[in-house]
């Protein structure tokens, strides 16, 4: 009866009751200040926007209130977005800058020493006549 009573009271705009829609912005509000204060990214403060904003919902549950919350969400949501957007494009330059600065030269290091362990195991399977050797050939065309 009473589970029944609480839904009738609930905002129809609301996403959930009242008390645990209450509990829920408390900790979305922890953990997205916890985010901003570590990360101090924009988009963890927009996203505390995006999930508390509904809150107001909860008390002032007319239609033209509802109307304006869901277009500053849209707003908000597109606002992430653009931020996201922005930060890909930034960690994809990064990355390609941290690749051409000389990173690449460790990598050819990294090959001689497989190609010297490669020729190591090869003249052991072989034997003495490598030189000779028709597979060893054909995977050492480089060096000739």
């Amino acid at each position: 009866m009473n589970i029944v009573l609480t839904a009738a009271l609930q905002s129809r705009f609301a996403p959930l009751p009242k008390n645990m829609h209450i509990v829920f912005c408390i900790i979305a509000t922890v953990v997205f200040v916890a985010l901003y204060i570590r990360k101090r990214k924009m988009v963890d403060f927009l996203w505390l926007l995006v999930c508390d904003l509904p809150l107001i919902l909860q008390f002032y549950g007319d239609s033209t209130t509802a109307a304006v919350i869901g277009v500053c969400e849209v707003i908000l949501l597109i606002a992430i977005f653009v931020f996201h957007v922005q930060d890909r494009k930034a960690a994809r330059n990064q990355s390609e800058d941290d690749s051409q600065s000389g990173e690449g030269g460790e990598d050819v290091d990294d090959l001689k020493d497989v190609e010297q362990a490669v020729k190591v195991e090869r003249s052991k399977l072989a034997g003495n006549d490598a030189d000779d050797n028709v597979i060893s050939q054909a995977f050492d065309n480089y060096n000739t």
